[in-house]
C-alpha cells in the first residue's frame, strides 16, 4: 500500500487539474460565443460591411458609431479568437479515439485563424478610429477611406483570412466529433450547415441572425465539454 498509495493520489490530482481546466477553456468559449451574440444582435458598429462593394467603407457611417465601433470591434475580434482557441480544445477533449487526429488537425486551424482574425480586427477597428478622429480635418479622413476602399486586401485580409480559417478548422473539428460520435450528430448537422450557409450571399441582417444561431450550438457544445470535464 505504501508504494501504490502516492500513485492513486497523483491520479486523483491529475484528474481534478484536468477536470478544472477543461471547464475554464468551456466556460471561455461560453463567455466568448455570447458575447459576440451579443454584438451580433446590438451591432453597435453599424451596418454589416460589404467586402465585394465597390466602396467598402464610408466615411460619414463611420463617422456615427465611431466609439462604439471602435471598442465592440475590438471585443469581438478577441472572443473570436478565443472561440478558435477554446472551440479545438473542447473537441480535442471529447475525441479521444476515433477522429482524433482530424481533432488536432481541426483545432490547431481554428486556433491559428482565431490569432488572425483577432490581428486583423484590431487592426481594422485602430484604422477606422483614427479616419474619424476629431483632429483630422474632414477632407483628410475622407481621402483615407478613398485609399482604403482602393486596398481592400490590405485593410481587410488579415481578417478574412482569419474567418476562413476559422470556418476551414470548424468543418474539420465537425468531421472528427461525426466520426467519433462525440456529440449528437444532427446538432453537428445542423452547425455545418449554418457554417456553409455563411457563403451564399445572405443580406447583412439576416448573416447576423444565422451567426448568433451559431453561437448558440456554441453555448450548447460548451456546456456538453462541461459535464464531460
Amino acid at each position: 500500500m505504501t508504494t501504490t498509495t502516492p500513485f492513486i493520489e497523483s491520479e486523483v490530482e491529475s484528474s481534478g487539474v484536468t477536470t478544472v481546466r477543461t471547464r475554464v477553456a468551456a466556460a471561455a468559449l461560453a463567455a466568448s460565443a455570447a458575447t459576440v451574440g451579443v454584438l451580433l444582435a446590438t451591432t453597435p458598429w453599424g451596418d454589416r460591411l460589404d467586402s465585394s462593394s465597390d466602396e467598402v467603407l464610408s466615411y460619414d457611417r463611420l463617422l456615427e458609431v465611431r466609439d462604439a465601433a471602435w471598442s465592440s470591434m475590438l471585443l469581438d475580434a478577441f472572443a473570436y479568437a478565443v472561440i478558435g482557441l477554446t472551440v479545438g480544445l473542447g473537441v480535442l477533449h471529447l475525441v479521444r479515439a476515433k477522429g482524433r487526429v482530424a481533432a488536432l488537425v481541426g483545432a490547431v486551424i481554428t486556433t491559428a485563424g482565431g490569432i488572425l482574425f483577432a490581428m486583423g480586427g484590431a487592426a481594422f477597428a485602430t484604422v477606422v478610429w483614427f479616419i474619424t478622429a476629431d483632429g483630422l480635418p474632414t477632407g483628410a479622413g475622407t481621402s483615407l477611406v478613398d485609399y482604403a476602399n482602393d486596398h481592400v486586401g490590405h485593410l481587410m485580409g488579415v481578417d478574412m483570412a482569419g474567418f476562413a480559417l476559422v470556418t476551414l478548422g470548424s468543418l474539420v473539428l465537425a468531421a472528427a466529433l461525426i466520426r467519433a460520435r462525440a456529440v449528437p450528430v444532427p446538432a453537428v448537422a445542423a452547425y455545418l450547415l449554418l457554417t456553409i450557409a455563411q457563403f451564399v450571399g445572405l443580406p447583412g441582417r439576416a448573416m447576423d441572425f444565422l451567426q448568433i444561431a451559431m453561437m448558440l450550438l456554441l453555448i450548447g457544445f460548451a456546456a456538453v465539454v462541461w459535464r464531460r470535464a
